[in-house]
């Protein structure tokens, strides 16, 4: 998991720390068995090493953590590790950054990444000295509408694919600002999302796209129950933890999906991370949104009186979840929009954690669920099951690729249009000029419509 930015490093961190949840483990407790084994992990892989409970198969199967934090400002990744500091045991091969912001300028980041990040510090080197073996994915979570994490990513993705000899696949899972709530620049943000999303058609496999007015709102009707769940934030020494509460609520209900999309491929199964590439190479556009259900995790994870009954990890719990309307789409779009301006290729691919072999019953179950809400044809439905422990309980998320978003994108790509004279200059001195930002619109709006 590579995470950019203030926002990517939360997000990610969030999200690394529920996929560690889900199996039984303690991200606050790794284990070692003895100072030998310590010395040649934290050698080879400059960090802990943290076991999967018996419960999830025979023996101790090792979990290794391949995080990277990168940030022009060192603060938001040195709080992650202060919080967990036997889990990211050597810090500089876990954090890259470099010296103060980017000033909500796209441009700047870029420029600045090549300039004080990727000369100053040997990616490649950086990133073999968390995996020795050759990494086959990078999941990349990051705002859209910032400097520093949006500009990053871009210049991040543009490298692995251009400049290095991996075959990774890339998956990016970006953030759109709530204009008007999160501290961005109206007009410069649509410039960077605009950039950011161009990059993204060009460089990112599977690209998935959250907004924050949709989780905002979410956060706000099931604070409740949210305040339940365990977060990266608690562990925060509580003078630091200004700045990153408001956000603590969106960021569990994106990490329970961005976990989902990761255990679809890190689990035993037949479904690979590259098979996403394969899923959206020919849909335009190649973006996904993600539906997901219920909207947060149980109250207690572990020790539910649902669990108890063996209720809480079936598909009757699912159904339960819909009917109370504890579901949602993590995405800034009216659902009769997804009706009325999707289009006969519309397609998802759905992450089923549930007890049971999943068989022709429940998914017909699932198939209805889906057609009545996105009118999408049972062949271009793809379900994916993901193995569920006991102790699990059930989760379903959802990827719908779907025309009915381009009207939101195209909106902000308007926006980006009519204001890049007011702000050419300042973008063209750290290197984007308006032949480049020109076509990077008409590629963003040639996708979405």
């Amino acid at each position: 998991m590579t995470c950019f930015g203030h926002c990517g490093i939360g997000l990610g961190a969030e999200a690394y720390r529920r996929l560690l949840l889900d199996v039984g483990a303690d991200p606050l407790k790794p284990t070692l068995k003895g100072e030998k084994e310590e010395s040649r992990v934290l050698k080879r892989y400059g960090s802990t090493i943290l076991r999967f409970p018996p419960s999830y198969g025979s023996g101790e199967i090792p979990l290794i953590p391949r995080a990277l934090l990168i940030d022009l400002d060192p603060r938001a990744a040195n709080l992650i590790l202060q919080s967990y500091p036997d889990l990211f045991a050597l810090r500089d091969k876990h954090v890259i950054h470099g010296s103060g912001g980017a000033a909500r300028n796209w441009a700047e980041g870029r420029t600045r990444f090549i300039k004080e990040v990727s000369t100053k510090f040997d990616m490649q080197k950086q990133i073999a000295a968390l995996s020795p073996e050759p990494v086959r994915g990078f999941c990349v979570p990051f705002a859209m509408g910032g400097g520093t994490g949006s500009s990053f990513a871009s210049g991040f993705i543009q490298y692995i694919k251009k400049d290095t000899k991996e075959h990774a696949t890339i998956a990016t899972l970006g953030l759109l600002p709530e204009f008007g709530w999160d501290p961005i620049i109206f007009e410069a943000a649509a410039i960077n999302i605009v950039m950011n999303l161009e990059h993204q058609i060009k460089y990112s496999d599977c690209s998935i796209l959250f907004s924050n007015k949709t989780l905002r709102l979410l956060a706000h009707k099931f604070e409740k129950k949210l305040d339940n769940i365990p977060s990266i934030i608690d562990d925060l020494p509580k003078e630091q933890e200004v700045g990153w509460k408001d956000y603590r609520g969106m960021n569990l209900i994106a990490a329970s999906a961005i976990s989902m999309f990761v255990s679809s491929f890190a689990r035993e199964t037949e479904w690979d991370m590259s098979n996403y590439r394969t899923w959206l190479a020919t849909k335009r556009p190649k973006f996904a949104i993600p539906w997901v259900i219920p909207i947060i995790s149980e109250e207690k994870i572990w020790s539910t009186d649902l669990m108890s009954k063996g209720k809480s990890n079936s598909m009757e719990r699912i159904v339960e979840h819909i009917h109370k309307k504890e579901d949602a789409l993590l995405f800034d779009i009216d659902e009769t929009d997804v009706r009325d301006k999707g289009g006969p290729k519309d397609s998802c691919c759905a992450l089923v954690k549930v007890k049971g072999e999943f068989d022709v019953k429940e998914r017909d179950v699932l198939k209805a669920i889906i057609k009545d809400r996105f009118n999408i044809e049972d062949s271009r439905m793809i379900f994916v099951k993901i193995p569920i422990l006991e102790s699990e309980q059930a989760n379903i998320t959802i990827l719908v690729n779907t025309k009915a978003i381009g009207p939101k994108i195209l909106e902000i790509a308007s926006e980006a249009e009519v204001s890049w004279d007011a702000y050419k200059e300042e973008y063209g001195r750290w290197g984007l000029t308006t032949e480049e930002f020109k076509q990077s619109l008409m590629d963003v709006v040639h996708q979405f419509s």
